[in-house]
């Protein structure tokens, strides 16, 4: 049984310091993130914890890692390699990729047809776009059924159960594959750490590494630029003393949080 895990590694913004926001919130170029260490998103990471976490059924399977996009993304098809992956596969490609998720399930749609598998892994939102399309997008193209908002699922080959989060609480399906599942993180499984021996020996393991199969590159171009304003609620406490100003802390915040 093949089981593909898509995921695409992001930028990690938090590295990039206030000032650097403030100057490009004049322009529309958006700060320069070329130099940005990558990071897979928090459902990306359960996902394939949850996948890991099906070698204990015992039924056999070929776990496959999938992403799109620039050298960066090598790093983690290696740390999946070394968690127990068989297979690591990078679509390279230097585009933007922030808000083309038609052009993202068009590759892993291309993929599929070429190789095969029963069921693709992604998860439910990026951390950039957000737009949770690509899902969608990917189970048209393939005529598969797709289950979003997934927080737990359970391999039982020809079929797959799965947990949903729905407005009115948990629905659980049983699905015959192939499928296209979104995982959601609920914040119950961890992406496991692999030790110093499955590093090393998933430094050499082979990537296969080949250009995007489709010559029409996404150019989304960023228009505006807005900074939200960050304000802090706050009251302002008047008193000609000190011991004034702490004793209405005391009557009107303090003592209403502390006592009974």
């Amino acid at each position: 049984m093949n089981i593909l895990l898509a995921f695409k590694p992001e930028p990690d913004a938090s590295m990039l310091a206030e000032k650097d926001w403030q100057t490009v919130a004049q322009g529309t170029c958006g700060p320069d993130v070329s130099l940005l260490r990558c990071a897979i998103g928090a459902d990306e990471q359960a996902a394939a914890a949850q996948l890991l976490a099906q070698r204990g059924v015992g039924y056999e399977m070929t776990l496959i890692a999938l992403s799109i996009g620039d050298e960066r993304a090598l790093h983690w098809l290696r740390y999946f390699a070394a968690l127990g992956f068989e297979q690591s596969v990078l679509l390279e490609t230097a585009a933007d990729l922030r808000f083309a998720p038609e052009f993202i399930a068009r590759q892993i749609a291309d993929w599929q047809g070429r190789h095969g598998t029963e069921l693709i892994v992604t998860g439910c939102q990026s951390s950039e776009g957000q737009n949770g399309q690509t899902p969608f997008l990917l189970a048209e193209m393939l005529n598969w059924p797709c289950f979003i908002q997934v927080e737990r699922f359970t391999l039982e080959p020809p079929f797959i159960v799965v947990e949903q989060r729905t407005i009115s609480g948990i629905r659980r399906c049983r699905v015959r594959l192939p499928a296209v599942i979104a995982v959601r993180q609920c914040g119950e499984v961890a992406l496991p750490v692999p030790g110093m021996r499955q590093r090393l020996a998933a430094a050499k393991a082979e990537i296969v590494r080949q250009p995007v199969s489709c010559d029409e590159i996404p150019n989304v171009q960023c228009q505006k630029l807005t900074r939200p304003t960050q304000r802090r609620c706050a009251m302002i406490i008047d008193g000609a003393t000190a011991q004034e100003k702490a004793l209405l802390l005391w009557n009107d915040y303090l003592r209403k949080r502390m006592l009974p």
